[in-house]
């Protein structure tokens, strides 16, 4: 069989292409090389919906992000993906304040009729004004909040908070479900798109090996050498139209082996920067937790650290923004940690520890769990989505923090904008497709059920099992809080 399209990379971008690629009748298949998906980046993630204003305006990402946020609620309901529609706060905190103004001189800081914070040039409510302008500029109904407003809506924060945008389109979701669906629903459409034929679009376990692949310039045929992570497997050969390489922080790594083997792949313009994304997640208080997103006033480098409530009622604290060298290094910090709780300290004016030992000084029986999530970063501040004619190779990389947000976007530009560009579709093949309403995954009350009864971390959906990847999802659903206590 020759395919239309490999998809290389099993996390949440991977799949959307995947979905999108067949929902335009392409004859696609997904390779991913752990034996489960979203186990990179896509599994630890925050959850968190974005609507695009920290990306640069004008930018990619910015656009992709859009598209995909005018889609996901409808997504979300049409697939039974468990989603709240809360809204972020974007908060000034005096200690954000570089300058070190904490007065509450009422030349500086006014409130109008209805509540909503007034600024002064040259005050440090500035910030909040730039970012509600960068908000509208992103196309959001974004308002400013006062510090009264904003404690009327999220009575667990600190009364330090100066006042907040409030970006009224953000989401929160489950991060690992979300992933799901997009899994299930290409399964579904690929039993329709391979002509009849038994063959399940998504493999995982299988590691591409580009070195030893090639590609026939006048056929315009791939030859995708691949193997299973076992040893003493034998090698398989894909034969494929175009390679989509999505393999996240790799991708750099990826497109290199590509280039080394067809000369009509230019080396990649841009190197991976992986950056470490470290979390704490408290069990919460009855009621005692944001109902929205609480977010610092970002900056050129990052967003800052979140402190948010996850749908099963447990309180997430991060991520942090490092740099390193290490594409894989996903250990705990210590010292981070002690930061992500003096964090959290400070936002709900209540001390909250750093450490689930009982010896520690720091140590926090509330804590439900730590962990690290290696964003695919590069020396560029935009997606580096590349198409690479000659030899029908697109690279998608630089997707940074916002996959998740973004993911339908991308799915939809890489398949209308590239792949059709590549690879020719007829008319009938196009429609050959039926675009019927996908089947809804299960309520979150089964999938807990059936995730305990196992007893080994899967779930079993559709005839495929799945295991969960993502710690948000695994702990939710093992405290059976939140929507796992009632699957609403």
């Amino acid at each position: 069989m020759i395919y239309d399209t490999v998809i290389i990379g099993g996390g949440v971008v991977g799949l959307s292409i995947l979905r999108a690629s067949l929902q335009a009748g392409y004859n696609a298949i997904l390779l991913e090389r752990n034996p489960h998906l979203c186990n990179e980046a896509s599994g630890r993630n925050s959850g968190v919906i974005c609507t695009g204003v920290d990306a640069p305006s004008g930018s990619l990402e910015r656009a992709l992000i859009r598209d995909s946020i005018s889609r996901v609620r409808e997504f979300c309901v049409e697939h039974n993906v468990p989603m709240r529609e809360c809204g972020s706060l974007v908060c000034l905190w005096p200690w954000d304040e570089h300058d070190n103004i904490t007065t509450d001189d009422e030349d500086e800081k006014k409130i109008d009729d209805d509540n909503t914070l007034v600024t002064k040039p040259g005050s440090p409510d500035d910030k909040l004004e730039r970012v509600l302008q960068e908000s509208l500029i992103a196309g959001d109904n974004a308002t400013l909040l006062s510090s009264e407003t904003v404690l009327n809506l999220e009575p667990s924060l600190s009364s330090h908070c100066r006042g907040a945008v409030h970006i009224p389109g953000e989401i929160v979701v489950d991060p690992w479900l979300f992933p799901l669906a997009l899994a299930t629903h290409a399964r579904e459409l690929g039993k329709q798109s391979i002509h009849g034929q038994n063959i399940d679009v998504i493999q995982t376990g299988r590691e591409v090996v580009m070195d030893s692949s090639s590609f026939n310039t006048e056929e315009g045929i791939w030859n995708l050498v691949t193997r299973r992570c076992e040893k003493d497997s034998e090698d398989v050969v894909f034969q494929t139209k175009s390679i989509i390489n999505a393999v996240g922080v790799d991708s750099d790594l990826m497109q290199t082996s590509a280039s080394s083997v067809v000369r009509n792949i230019n080396p990649p313009t841009f190197a991976a920067r992986p950056r470490r994304g470290q979390y704490i997640v408290y069990s919460a208080p009855q009621n005692e937790f944001p109902t929205r997103p609480i977010q610092p006033v970002p900056t050129d480098r990052t967003k800052g650290i979140f402190v948010y409530s996850t749908l099963y009622n447990q309180i997430v604290v991060g991520p942090t923004a490092k740099d390193q060298s290490s594409r894989s290094d996903d250990e705990i910090e210590r010292s981070v940690a002690k930061e992500l709780a003096a964090h959290a300290t400070r936002v709900f004016d209540r001390t909250m520890g750093s450490s689930i030992m009982q010896s520690d000084t720091d140590f926090d029986p509330t804590i439900v769990g730590e962990y690290v999530g290696i964003r695919p970063g590069t020396s560029k501040r935009d997606y580096q989505i590349q198409l690479h004619c000659h030899a029908n190779f697109i690279t998608v990389g630089g997707i940074r923090s916002t996959g998740l947000s973004a993911s339908l976007g991308i799915g939809r530009h890489v398949v209308q904008s590239l792949l059709c560009s590549i690879v020719s579709r007829s008319e009938e093949e196009s429609t050959s497709v039926q675009q019927a309403s996908p089947t809804p995954l299960p309520d979150v009350e089964s999938l807990v059920e059936q995730y305990h009864s196992r007893g080994d971390g899967t779930v079993n959906v559709a005839g495929h099992d799945y295991r969960v990847t993502h710690p948000l999802t695994r702990m939710g659903w093992d405290a059976r809080t939140g929507i796992a206590s009632s699957g609403k």
